[in-house]
């Protein structure tokens, strides 16, 4: 049952701008049932005796039914006591008038009208006090010449009490479902921005190990080489400086054969060691498959400084909308569940980033077996316009371990 507290305005703008326009409707067509029957009154065979009273009446419920709509812009008035009497009052003249007149009851549903406002207005409390007050205009007419009969009364006041406990129930289970479906969708709103916060601090996490942090480690493993660290601090630098204006690089790789060159390009210039990449097929690069390459460089990097060989093979295949890339080495192995939770070179640079986006990451290796790291991107949305994500930037250093 809808309480005193579920009253106009205080319920979600969207079941409360509805449910305005049919009270204000229903106000309108009582208005235009009393006016239709008035007139057949005033002009049919059935004279009234007093047929001032009948104008007045269609006079009073004319700027009645002018002032609710008036109202209409600030709904509030309507809970507002001062209302929900001068309306009653008006209501309950209409109800009354036809045995004033001497007349047939011409009033049709505009009383009703009274309660359905009081209702919207004041929750329960507002539609009983209407009812009431309509109530005892119906049993007053008992006392009047030509009133009618006992039964049509008790029938009138119990329609207007019970009519008014059933739209206070039903007003009140419209809003409370409106407003519970507006907390589930906020709450939903939440939790997806929460989860894009969240894949968001992975990637940069990811990012910031791809480049910034393995170049610290690469920079400490050649600390005599003072002028190629210089160089690659300096091309660090640039690039993260990129990465941090959203600009990626400055001439941008558009497709998964050409960021797959730049990073084997990358990774041979900075650890001294050859990649021979070798690519069937092609796609746009968009977010998933730039995701792929910059997973493919980390296990580039991997290899190229814990192997300890001279040489990594890279393959890629594109059929469709899938891609695989295999990084294949014949150096030291290692063992892949000794890695430790801490560590993000493989759990987040390579395993993380492809689980984010869809695909899947294994890497099979073993002490003094070499390491392949087999990344797949299963059939996904149709590609993008091609751009050049942040991830496809190629890393300047990598580790399975990485500090």
């Amino acid at each position: 049952m809808q309480t005193s507290s579920e009253v106009a305005g205080s319920a979600p703008v969207g079941i409360q701008v509805a449910l305005l326009r049919v009270v204000v409707g229903y106000r309108v067509v009582g208005a235009l049932w009393l006016g239709f029957l008035a007139a057949l009154v005033l002009l049919g065979g059935s004279q009234a005796a007093r047929p001032e009273f009948v104008a007045a009446t269609v006079v009073l419920v004319a700027v009645s039914t002018a002032a609710t709509a008036a109202a209409a812009r600030a709904p509030q008035v309507f809970a507002t006591p001062a209302w929900i009497l001068a309306d009653t009052l008006v209501a309950a003249w209409a109800l009354l008038s036809p045995t004033l007149a001497g007349s047939e009851p011409y009033y049709g549903g505009y009383p009703f009208s009274a309660v359905v406002l009081a209702v919207y207005g004041r929750g329960l409390a507002g539609g009983i006090t209407a009812a009431v007050g309509l109530s005892l205009a119906a049993v007053a007419r008992l006392g009047v010449e030509g009133a009618p009969a006992l039964f049509e009364v008790g029938n009138a006041v119990l329609i207007h009490l019970l009519g008014a406990a059933v739209l206070a129930w039903g007003l009140g289970v419209l809003r409370r479902a409106e407003t519970r479906r507006l907390a589930t969708e906020t709450a939903l709103a939440e939790e997806r921005a929460e989860r894009r916060r969240s894949q968001e601090r992975a990637e940069t996490a990811a990012h910031l190990h791809d480049s910034v942090l393995q170049t610290l480690a690469l920079i400490q493993r050649r600390s005599g080489e003072a002028g190629e660290v210089t160089a690659l601090a300096r091309r660090q630098e640039q690039a993260l400086r990129r990465w941090l204006d959203g600009r990626g690089t400055e001439e941008p790789a558009r497709t998964l054969r050409q960021a797959l060159d730049r990073v084997a390009a990358d990774v041979e210039r900075d650890h001294q060691i050859t990649v021979d990449p070798v690519v069937v097929g092609d796609a746009p690069l968009d977010e998933r498959t730039g995701a792929l390459v910059a997973a493919a460089g980390e296990a580039l990097v991997n290899a190229a400084k814990h192997a300890g060989v001279a040489e990594v093979a890279l393959f890629a295949e594109v059929a469709g909308q899938s891609a695989q890339i295999f990084v294949r080495d014949r150096g030291a192995g290692f063992d892949p569940d000794g890695v430790g939770p801490d560590r993000r070179g493989i759990g987040e640079s390579i395993v993380g980033r492809l689980t984010r986006h869809g695909g899947t990451a294994v890497i099979r290796s073993a002490p003094g077996a070499g390491t392949e790291v087999v990344l797949r991107l299963p059939p996904g949305t149709a590609a993008r316009a091609p751009v050049a994500p942040p991830a496809a930037d190629p890393p300047s250093s990598g580790g399975r371990d990485p500090s």
